[in-house]
């Protein structure tokens, strides 16, 4: 009994110093990501792709809502209205890349190049924008930023 209470401790112990990651995304949909460069009306909710190279991709219409991308590089890519809510996108590189209609609600952007992207009538909030990369960027309301050339 003594030991079961020490173990049960010692396992809450581990999982809140080392939380695994909330893993919903279709594992097919996954694969298909990674090895054809498409994916359209995929769910990859809380997919878990850092420093993936994902370049010249198509993720149409998909759900990518608390997803990990963090450092990836996602240029020359379409986006378009994908669902990027809480998603963590910080260090990722979306130069060339259409993101239009995509919802970036609670996403975090820390040093994220939007270098000559299109957010056009995206949803982000300027917050979000200010800790982003900004050259040659169509913002959501069709503006074109140079703040950061």
């Amino acid at each position: 009994m003594k030991y079961r209470i020490y173990s049960a401790i010692a396992l809450l112990i581990i999982l809140l110093l080392f939380p695994l990651p909330a893993i919903a995304a279709n594992p097919s949909h996954i694969v298909k990501l990674q090895t054809m460069q498409t994916c359209q009306v995929c769910d990859l909710t809380g997919a878990y792709l850092p420093v993936s190279k994902l370049d010249y991709t198509f993720i149409l219409s998909s759900d990518l809502s608390r997803a990990n991308l963090i450092g990836s590089s996602i240029t020359f890519s379409n986006l378009s209205r994908a669902n990027l809510n809480g998603a963590n996108l910080s260090h990722v590189n979306f130069k060339h890349t259409k993101l239009l209609l995509t919802d970036f609600t609670n996403a975090i952007f820390d040093k994220t190049d939007l270098t000559e992207a299109d957010l056009t009538s995206a949803t982000i909030s300027d917050s979000q924008l200010a800790k982003a990369k900004l050259c040659k960027t169509v913002l959501p309301d069709g503006l074109v930023s140079d703040r950061d050339c």
